[in-house]
């Protein structure tokens, strides 16, 4: 167990700097970019690093939000939220420290949506959600509409000595439709487990958890990354673990509220991310 936030701190710098080294690839001429990364892919699951095969995309996204009403209203909340996200086509983690900004924007995609909250009760809580935007390629003629919804789930299944364990579910139909191309749908049901580890430490003026969150994600109507050298490449499942710093009162900023903090590297094998978080998808 940590007992300290600047161990914790320093253990999820280190893994930061270690994904970012394993997702690093060399750039090459491409014939096709919209069959880079998949346009759901890279406007849903938030600022990283993604590749294909040999390729990659960094993707900053701004997670606005703004609670309508909230679960001390009236029993249930419910929030609006727009998540705008700009891709950079080969970029990676040394181009930052080497302080090489992009010069061009590859791809933005803004996805306005509703959360509702509905605490079924003391432990167990469940978020219906749906999401629809657009995305285009500004280094390119791509475009795609986009969407998602589906519900959440959080069950507070045990505690003990300040350590909470809670399992974490996500069903999801979701898809996307290319310009003069069909709809892509497709679902997936993500499972985890998320443990929050008390410390020692605060931040900001709120005592802080260490949190890490194992996930698998199984995909229904397998999840397209066609690559160069396999155009009929999908994935069926991906793992992912997240770590985290966690404060039970969120961190207020302007126009959304922060609760944790982290990064999560995602895997199927042949597609790898690397993402920066401010709250777990759950």
């Amino acid at each position: 167990m940590f007992t300290s936030l600047r161990c914790a701190v320093a253990a999820i710098a280190s893994l930061i700097l270690l994904s970012s080294a394993q997702a690093q690839v060399q750039p090459r001429t491409v014939t096709d970019r919209q069959d880079l990364i998949d346009w759901y892919y890279a406007a849903t699951f938030g600022t990283g690093i993604y590749t294909a095969g040999d390729r990659t995309v960094s993707v900053l996204q701004l997670p606005f939000s703004q609670a309508l009403k909230t679960v001390a209203d009236d029993g249930s909340g419910l929030r609006f939220k727009v998540s705008t996200t700009l891709g950079f086509y080969d970029y990676n983690i040394d181009s930052v420290f080497n302080a090489n900004i992009p010069n061009r924007i590859s791809t933005l995609s803004v996805l306005p949506g509703l959360e509702w909250e509905l605490p079924l009760s003391r432990r167990w809580t469940i978020r219906p959600y749906v999401d629809a935007g657009f995305g285009q390629e500004l280094a390119g003629r791509e475009s795609a509409w986009i969407y998602d919804f589906g519900v959440k789930s959080r069950v507070l299944i045990a505690q003990d000595n300040g350590v909470d364990f809670a399992l974490v579910n996500s069903l999801t139909s979701a898809g996307y439709r290319p310009r003069g191309g069909p709809t892509k749908p497709f679902g997936y049901l993500a499972t985890g487990l998320d443990i929050t580890i008390p410390t020692e430490g605060t931040l900001f003026g709120r005592t802080v958890y260490i949190g890490f969150t194992p996930v698998y994600y199984y995909y229904f109507g397998h999840l397209s990354f066609a690559e160069f050298d396999n155009p009929d490449n999908r994935i069926g499942e991906e793992v992912e673990l997240a770590v985290s710093i966690v404060t039970r009162k969120p961190w207020s900023l302007k126009f959304f509220d922060v609760d944790r903090v982290g990064v999560a590297i995602r895997s199927s094998g042949n597609i790898t991310g690397v993402s920066l978080f401010t709250s777990l998808p759950f």
